[in-house]
């Protein structure tokens, strides 16, 4: 994959034209490392901090449940974080978010609708909690905190809203109180899909660099959001062919990662692009192997990608360079 580019002056904006695609590479591992943690199930993707520890939230029967394990990259120090119990009955999990230094903030919604954050300290305990201040059936998908405490929201109309806004995408900057700092208009990012075909992988993620950026992925760029709300740079990619979805971003030392997926026959199918985060050129465009797995979990510039795999009985920790 080629990209052209051209740089907006007065904008600071990124954009580029996309060429053909470069061939996948497979990926060749380095290491393999048995964890002294037991197997556990998970609900959607990792997240990782800076020290390469993992974040998931746990699979405990079901997805609503907001329980989130943080696993450190020597498997022998973990913290949980769980809703006091006035809140873990009566809340549905959205979605979490975790800092480069590791502070985690969970977003769920009340019986009511309504979005509410909670923001947790180093034990795992809930240090604030707050109700966002969102329009009416607006309801939340993606979010990313950034290390001063403000929030990057994306959601949604719901389908009971008004036709000319149902299924827009909304995006916000609020506040740790829930006041809404400004919204983040941007006509490009396109609506969402409430009724979305059988068998397809939902696309968009959102992550926060060191660099003090949110990194908010949509179906065919990267948008990198400053913490007050001014869009720095709008990063464009081209898909593998054959039906993939972009459903994962994640951020190193100036390196990002696009992660695709979609349904085969047997189980989901994955490449990962590899970008300069500062210029948007693609790197790299590179394939799990069977010895890697398809649970990739982190990314660092200097290991490369972290695969989990294992069995009920044993956990390991796969890393695999870019090259």
């Amino acid at each position: 994959m080629l990209f052209a580019s051209f740089t907006l002056l007065l904008s600071g904006l990124v954009a580029q034209n996309a060429v053909p695609q470069i061939s996948p590479r497979p990926l060749k591992v380095s290491s393999i490392r048995k964890l002294e943690v037991p197997s556990f199930g998970t609900f959607g993707l990792t997240h990782c901090d800076d020290e390469l520890s993992m974040y998931d939230h746990l699979a405990t029967g079901f997805y609503k449940q907001t329980v989130i394990l943080r696993t450190a990259l020597s498997g022998n120090e973990s913290t949980l974080y769980k809703l006091p119990d006035e809140f873990a009955d009566s809340t549905a999990f959205t979605d979490f978010s975790v800092t480069p230094d590791g502070k985690v903030t969970a977003l769920v919604e009340d019986e009511k609708g309504h979005s509410i954050r909670f923001d947790f300290d180093a034990e795992g305990k809930v240090s604030s909690h707050s109700q966002l201040e969102l329009p009416d059936q607006v309801a939340g998908d993606k979010i990313a905190v950034f290390p001063n405490g403000t929030m990057l929201f994306s959601g949604h109309y719901r389908r009971g809203a008004p036709p000319d806004v149902k299924g827009k995408r909304y995006l916000g900057l609020f506040q740790p109180s829930g006041k809404l700092l400004r919204k983040v208009n941007e006509s490009g990012m396109g609506d969402i899909d409430l009724d979305p075909p059988a068998q397809h992988i939902p696309e968009g993620a959102a992550t926060i660099g060191k660099d003090a950026n949110a990194y908010l992925l949509t179906a065919d760029k990267v948008y990198v959001i400053s913490a007050s709300g001014q869009i720095q740079k709008k990063i464009p990619f081209t898909k593998p062919d054959g039906g993939f979805s972009a459903m994962a971003v994640q951020y190193s030392e100036g390196l990002m990662v696009v992660s695709f997926a979609k349904q085969g026959k047997a189980e989901a199918l994955f490449q990962y692009l590899v970008l300069n985060a500062s210029t948007g050129e693609p790197l790299g465009l590179y394939l799990p192997t069977e010895e890697t797995g398809n649970d990739n979990v982190c990314f660092s510039r200097r290991e490369g990608f972290l695969f989990i795999t294992g069995d009920s009985n044993t956990v390991n920790l796969v890393t695999a360079p870019i090259r």
